[in-house]
């Protein structure tokens, strides 16, 4: 099956439109019951494209739109919650959409995997756990400097912590490390893969910075001791597609020590965009082989 093959509906879309050269995901849809998100991570990329990108908002008849959705598509490709907006955006512990939206799936027994940086996705593992489902955490790095760069964002050992509590009741997890930071969260890899191993995560995927003009300007307000560097690495001529990568050579090194890193610990690993699927040791680059 290619991703250009099976229905989609008016929110659960195929995941990569662009058909990006770089993306190794097998087919699967994507679904963001918000549009924004609250967390304003200072590299976050979707500040390019989405209006008024830190202030969330749920989707106009989410649930309904959905529901209906169910019906037009292909209930063998999994969904992904969510690409660009975190299905767990701080007003979703008000709301709880999310967790009717992930009751809706489960109850049509969709296959579904999570992608948020908030531990509240533990309130709903009795949804999760009825279901074909896999939960994706990103921790970028257990340093102080996670204020900085994920304000609104729960603390990374909260995140590692509902990691633990959710193998313990056998839903399968991955951590995304994402994004590496030249100079700011790439030296403290080492201990941090360390941690995520504590948390008997089954794999790991691991991306590094993608810069763009409006992400590089806040990390900049927030990291000034890092902007001469970050603005040395990524030059012009490094842009792929809309983006600015670090030289290839840097990025491989990088991705490569990573990966002994997370083998040694006993954890699958892949990256994501980079261009380097052989370093890839699962069946998934993104941890859809995982779910059950």
């Amino acid at each position: 099956m290619t991703s250009s093959s099976f229905a989609e509906g008016a929110l659960i879309r195929r995941f990569d439109p662009w058909h990006s050269d770089l993306c190794t995901c097998p087919p699967k849809y994507s679904l963001s019951p918000y549009t924004g998100c609250g967390h304003s991570c200072a590299y976050c990329y979707i500040t390019s494209y989405v209006p008024s990108a830190f202030r969330p908002r749920a989707k106009h008849d989410v649930l309904e739109r959905i529901s209906k959705d169910i019906g037009v598509i292909d209930k063998r490709v999994p969904i992904l919650l969510s690409a660009s907006s975190d299905p767990y955006t701080p007003m979703e512990g008000t709301l709880g959409i999310t967790r009717e939206v992930l009751r809706i799936l489960a109850r049509a027994g969709t296959r579904f995997m999570i992608q948020t940086k908030s531990n509240l996705v533990l309130r709903d593992a009795d949804v999760i756990s009825s279901a074909g489902a896999v939960v994706g955490m990103t921790v970028t790095t257990l340093d102080t400097v996670a204020e900085k760069l994920e304000p609104n964002a729960p603390d990374p050992k909260l995140r590692l912590k509902a990691l633990n509590k959710l193998n313990e009741m056998n839903i399968p997890t991955v951590v995304r490390i994402d994004p590496i930071l030249p100079g700011i969260n790439d030296r403290a890899l080492p201990r941090l893969v360390e941690e995520i191993a504590s948390s008997r995560v089954d794999h790991v995927v691991a991306s590094t910075f993608k810069a763009r003009p409006d992400s590089l300007k806040r990390i900049s307000r927030v990291m000034p001791k890092a902007t001469v560097q970050l603005e040395r690495l990524y030059r012009k001529e490094g842009r792929v597609s809309n983006c600015l990568y670090l030289d290839e050579a840097i990025r491989r090194t990088t991705l490569t020590d990573l990966r002994a890193l997370v083998l040694e610990q006993g954890m699958t690993f892949a990256t994501c965009r980079e261009g380097f699927d052989e370093l890839r040791t699962s069946k998934s680059c993104d941890g859809t082989h995982l779910i059950r």
